[in-house]
């Protein structure tokens, strides 16, 4: 088996305390940074350091360091890919509807309405129709998503300043122009982030 990301990080000490925990529960792992020498932040907030673990061991990895996991269905990825790639240039935008268990079932792809490549609102009164949409299905809102054109699926200043329920789950997709678009899903703390591990099964 190769090797699989379980968690990444903004800056090489967090990862380096990562890999220490793994190791102190019997889990090996390597760090991945993109770049040399680990001497830009800037270059890691953009793009993360990876912290990888053989794929037989990532049940166990994610457990050990109390990364949530999320499955996302094979549909609702693939709306949000689809959404992303027609609103591009500009982010796409849209609301994650959950069932009572939290599981979700459905992407409401909406509106944009600041029109803009690097940051993203929900227009209004999209946001309330999707609200009542969930409502009569029996379903509720517990999450946003949206694209970056451009930039690697982490959260940017803009997403993190515009983070309101800590309780939501935040999926971005990106870049749009990559040739392999990823999906990531985070939750936002007082400004900081927790990155989930995302499945999206066959």
């Amino acid at each position: 088996m190769g090797l699989v990301t379980v968690k990444t990080f903004d800056v090489l000490s967090d990862a380096e305390i990562a890999r220490a925990r793994l190791a102190a529960d019997g889990i090996a792992s390597v760090i991945q940074a993109d770049n040399e020498g680990g001497l830009n932040p800037g270059f890691y907030r953009s793009y993360g350091v990876r912290l990888e673990v053989d794929e037989a061991d990532l049940g166990d990895a994610l457990d050990s360091l109390g990364v949530e996991r999320i499955v996302i269905p094979r549909p609702v990825a693939r709306a949000i890919a689809v959404h992303a790639e027609a609103m591009s240039p500009d982010e796409g935008c849209g609301l994650l509807l959950m069932d009572d268990e939290g599981s979700i079932v459905f992407a409401a792809c909406l509106t944009n309405a600041d029109s803009s490549p690097l940051r993203f609102t929900i227009e209004p009164s999209e946001h309330h129709g999707a609200i009542r949409f969930a409502e009569r299905n029996g379903w509720h809102v517990g999450g946003v998503f949206h694209s970056h054109v451009r930039a690697a699926p982490y959260p940017s200043a803009a997403d993190l300043a515009g983070g309101a329920d800590p309780d939501w789950l935040h999926v971005i997709i990106g870049p749009v122009f990559g040739r392999e678009p990823a999906l990531r899903a985070y939750r936002y703390f007082d400004g900081r982030v927790l990155e989930a591990s995302v499945t999206v099964p066959p």
